[in-house]
């Protein structure tokens, strides 16, 4: 039963995560915090939920939800994915979340996951991370509550928030494992998905940027490229975080203010990417992105 409930609370964190998020202003540039995709909606939010937005643009979502008593469950959701990318970046979002886990600037490379194996999370079900086409999100599942744990997890996504350290040993390192998993998804089976989505939506841009990239990319990315990329997409009002467990709404919105106030943008933004499919077949150029959600972004076309 602890398990069922377990996975309720992450199902409950991982919902907020995917409707919560909205697009930022098309400049790219930090200012006001962007508006909740619900302020669009005629469906009001749960006023259980506790919507908040810091100076700097970034906002979260904090639910208090004693099932199972002392689990919280935590998502840090950037609004930054492989639709991002330029030509000569494809696969680096989804290489830049491998190292997050290697190395920040408080954090030796290889002790974020000791640190939290320490704290009681195992590493893949506790701890993991995903990339998408238009999210990158970091997950943490606390076995319990306590000030302890929750200042720890809020200090290392603060680590993975503006402070990698890409060094250059450590990305030699894990461009490895990358490339296993590249040549992992070099199937028949996404062949096939990819050849499908080139007939039914020829010239789509978000055919052409799939999360797991371009083999020659991640062989040849330099630290440059990676901190490059980094930096104009991992800012505060591209992000949201997300926390639902047993824990003091009001206590927690103190400690997110504490750890991620002084967060500010590195150099110029990065630009919403251009979704438009070309001309093809006669049809009319239109919008196109797999899974743009929550009412800002279209899941399908615009």
């Amino acid at each position: 039963m602890r398990a069922v409930r377990l996975g309720l609370l992450r199902f409950v964190a991982g919902l907020l995560a995917l409707f919560v998020a909205v697009a930022v202003p098309a400049s790219g540039q930090a200012g006001p915090p962007a508006a909740w995709a619900f302020e669009a909606s005629d469906i009001a939010p749960d006023p259980a939920v506790r919507f908040g937005a810091l100076a700097n643009g970034m906002r979260y979502a904090l639910l208090k939800n004693q099932l199972p008593p002392g689990a919280v469950s935590i998502r840090l959701s950037v609004d930054f994915g492989s639709l991002e990318e330029a030509e000569n970046e494809k696969g680096l979002a989804h290489f830049i979340e491998h190292m997050a886990f290697n190395g920040s600037k408080n954090v030796r490379e290889g002790e974020m996951v000791k640190i939290l194996e320490r704290l009681g999370l195992a590493f893949g079900a506790d701890t993991n991370a995903s990339t998408g086409q238009e999210f990158t999100t970091y997950q943490l599942d606390l076995p319990n509550a306590s000030d302890a744990l929750v200042d720890e997890s809020l200090f290392l996504l603060r680590e993975v928030a503006s402070e990698l350290t890409f060094a250059s040993e450590a990305i030699n390192r894990e461009r490895g494992v990358v490339l296993s998993e590249w040549r992992r998804s070099d199937n028949f089976q996404q062949r096939r998905s990819d050849q499908l989505l080139n007939f039914l939506i020829p010239g789509a841009y978000a055919v052409s940027r799939m999360p797991i990239g371009d083999a020659a990319v991640l062989e040849a990315a330099t630290r440059e490229t990676m901190v490059n990329l980094y930096e104009r997409y991992y800012r505060p009002e591209r992000t949201v975080l997300i926390i639902v467990g047993d824990v003091d709404v009001d206590a927690v919105e103190k400690k997110i203010a504490a750890k991620f106030a002084d967060w500010t943008g590195k150099g110029e933004a990065g630009k919403e990417p251009d979704l438009t499919i070309s001309q093809s077949r006669g049809r009319p150029r239109r919008r196109c992105s797999f899974t743009r959600m929550a009412g800002t972004r279209s899941p399908f076309t615009r």
